[in-house]
């Protein structure tokens, strides 16, 4: 018996729409901002296909990563510039960028009078920035799994509290939703989150993270996505990022290349502008 027209609609339609699914990306819609100040700033990450992009709304800087690859574009459209490398000389490369300015800073406090010098390491430890020498204590890190639910962005999140000594140092909503795991390599995006926390607290005076803090995080990012982040300095108001949006959208794969024009230069460059 011959298809009627309005059976072959709902056919073709389903098919369409099934396709359309199965290809778009994600994009979410973030905002980042110290507890309660009213300035935020907005940013946005795409999704798709094992390929990551994130830039602010100025839109001057992006950053791509393409996790099947390990490369990694940093692109300024101010200058018209970008740089690309392979994660592991990313990572590299901020890892002896940490380890010299560690040097300068020492050099730095070593210069100054002993009354400028403890004022210094005063400022320094309120902004939870480790004092030279102080790395070798042991820091007890202490993972909480709240059993905290909630939805953030219309995606149920939990929440883990990450404590150093007692004190609580961070705050992370993940969701394990399958729409995340549709577009992303969940296990790939664990190592490169990973790879972030370490320049994040090596920018802070330590070397790298303990293998505990490690330990800790690869729990916590392999349990989803992170949706919303607290980070809690030993003095001043906290620093929020959360995730206020998430949207279904086909997103250009052009999105996830170096843009068209813009010259190549080395990495060190691009950081040296970014740092302008």
């Amino acid at each position: 018996m011959p298809l009627s027209r309005t059976t072959i609609f709902i056919v073709f339609g389903f098919l369409f729409f099934s396709t359309f699914q199965s290809y778009a990306g994600l994009v979410l819609e973030r905002n980042r901002y110290e507890e309660g100040a009213s300035q935020k700033m907005r940013g946005s990450i795409y999704m798709q296909d094992n390929k990551i992009k994130s830039f602010d709304e100025e839109g001057q800087f992006s950053a791509i990563f393409d996790l099947d690859t390990g490369e990694m574009i940093q692109v300024d459209n101010l200058s018209k510039r970008y740089s690309s490398t392979q994660a592991v000389d990313y990572f590299a490369y901020y890892k002896q960028y940490a380890l010299k300015m560690k040097a300068a800073m020492i050099q730095q406090l070593s210069e100054l009078p002993p009354n400028q010098r403890a004022q210094a390491e005063g400022m320094m430890k309120q902004q939870g920035i480790e004092l030279p020498g102080n790395n070798a204590r042991a820091v007890r890190i202490t993972l909480k799994n709240t059993g905290d639910k909630k939805k953030i962005a219309g995606y149920e999140a939990a929440k883990y509290e990450i404590y150093r000594d007692g004190t609580l140092d961070q705050e992370i909503w993940t969701s394990n939703d399958v729409r995340f795991q549709e577009e992303i390599d969940m296990n790939k995006l664990v190592d490169y989150l990973g790879e972030l926390r370490k320049i994040e607290d090596s920018m802070r005076g330590s070397n790298s993270l303990s293998q505990k803090l490690e330990e800790v995080y690869t729990k916590v990012f392999s349990s989803g996505f992170p949706m919303k982040t607290i980070d809690y300095p030993l003095s001043g108001n906290s620093i929020v990022e959360e995730t206020i949006k998430v949207s279904n959208r086909q997103i250009d794969s052009s999105e996830f290349q170096a843009p068209k024009g813009y010259t190549k230069v080395p990495l060190e460059q691009m950081l040296q502008l970014g740092s302008q």
